[in-house]
């Protein structure tokens, strides 16, 4: 068994050295997806409509979302700073998921876009970039993997989140006073004036609400967040192209003894030049598109990581001095740093590999290769030194840096409130 598991992570059983290759089937994870989302289906020419299991997830989360709320006002009016930090961040945790949603259903046609561009680069890769194969498909092979380790990582913590809750009905159970004011443990800290949550069959239902709802929020999020790795490891695909394409530029380019050889000379650097454009053009475009669906979904984990996780320690301490320890809270706590600071990473590196587009161009002497190019050699590298199209006004970038300064105000913010 753990062979298999290790030869399905490592595609060990497929060989992409000749022919073409699909991309749907090489990135499987991802495109299963997008069909499970109704985003794309390309193999069905009369896809599925948008309702079914998106409608479903919407209505949870939108539920969970209020009931989270409720109980946030509750604390409120009862000065229960334990329920106040608790339920409050669940409240802006859920309803992330709504936005998650909205994102989704209102970019699809962007999401197209990506899957053009993947199965134009695959075709591209297979034909008239064969001499580029090779790494080509070893940073396809480490994008699969990545996906797979989110995979198990954000089902892991679901997983976890349930096994947590159970385990603490069972404690509850085991060590209960009958005499005593107790309440069964739930998953998250619902609350609705004038009914009895404690009770059955309330209870039950709540409670099997809360962690089903924990494992639908958590495939939600692979799904933004496995394409959202994809996408951007596809872009820096693009430009390791351009980066390749650029180092080949003059290669069997010689010194000319007559006008013919001349000529023919630089035609062979024009059209090489024309299939670099075009692929730095499609880079641009692809980054444009990932903006589009992606730009507010980063600035929200911007403004939202760090109180979330400022809050979930803050509760996390409060409950382990009353003698209490909350692992849910920990596992929420320790998923949100890792989801905030994966994005942070990728866009970072992101940066730097569209950056290095300007050294590859400053590393041919273009001097030498005719006045036609040199204009577009120019413009690429002024375009390749623009910050990315993911910040807005008021937000810093997307970057480790940002990360590092959100985690240490999350930490000074948690000190304030245990002085």
């Amino acid at each position: 068994m753990l062979e298999q598991l290790k030869s399905f992570y490592n595609k060990e059983d497929s060989d992409y050295s000749t022919g073409y290759v699909d991309p749907f089937e090489f990135h499987q994870t991802f495109y299963q997806g997008l069909v499970l989302f109704k985003v794309a289906d390309l193999k069905n020419k009369n896809p599925p409509s948008y309702f079914n299991q998106n409608m479903i997830l919407f209505l949870t989360a939108l539920l969970a979302t209020i009931l989270a709320f409720i109980s946030f006002c509750h604390g409120l009016e009862t000065a229960d700073l334990p329920l106040i930090t608790e339920a409050g961040t669940y409240s802006i945790v859920l309803s992330y998921k709504l936005l998650i949603l909205s994102c989704t259903r209102k970019n699809i046609p962007q999401y197209h876009n990506l899957l053009r561009a993947l199965k134009e680069d695959f075709e591209y890769i297979c034909t008239v970039g064969e001499k580029y194969r090779v790494p080509y498909f070893e940073n396809q092979l480490k994008t699969w993997k990545i996906c797979i380790l989110i995979c198990v990582f954000t089902f892991g913590v679901a997983i976890a989140m349930n096994i947590f809750a159970y385990l603490s009905l069972f404690y509850f159970l085991a060590t209960h006073d009958a005499d005593t004011k107790e309440s069964r443990p739930l998953l998250f800290p619902f609350w609705l004036p004038n009914v009895d949550l404690s009770k059955s069959p309330i209870y039950e239902i709540v409670f099997m609400f809360a962690n089903i709802t924990a494992l639908l929020y958590a495939y939600n999020y692979l799904f933004m967040l496995q394409t959202q790795i994809l996408w951007i490891r596809q872009i820096i695909s693009k430009v390791d192209i351009v980066i390749w394409s650029l180092d080949d530029l003059l290669v069997d380019i010689y010194p000319t003894t007559n006008k013919e050889e001349s000529e023919y000379y630089s035609r062979l650097i024009e059209d090489r030049m024309r299939d670099i454009i075009i692929h730095h053009q499609s880079m641009y475009s692809l980054l444009q598109d990932y903006a589009i669906v992606y730009k507010k979904l980063l600035i929200f984990e911007q403004i939202i990581c760090g109180p979330v996780v400022c809050l979930t320690a803050y509760c996390i301490a409060e409950k382990i001095d009353k003698g209490e320890f909350q692992a849910i809270l920990l596992l929420l706590c320790i998923a949100t740093i890792v989801m905030y600071f994966t994005p942070s990473l990728l866009c970072t590196y992101l940066s730097i590999k569209v950056k290095s587009v300007c050294d590859a161009c400053w590393s041919i002497p273009f001097w030498n290769a005719g006045p036609v190019i040199r204009p577009y050699m120019v413009l690429m590298m002024q375009r390749s030194l623009r910050p990315l199209p993911l910040q807005a006004p008021g937000f810093k970038e997307i970057s480790v840096e940002t990360f590092s300064q959100k985690m240490s105000s999350a930490y000074s913010l948690f000190n304030m409130l245990r002085a």
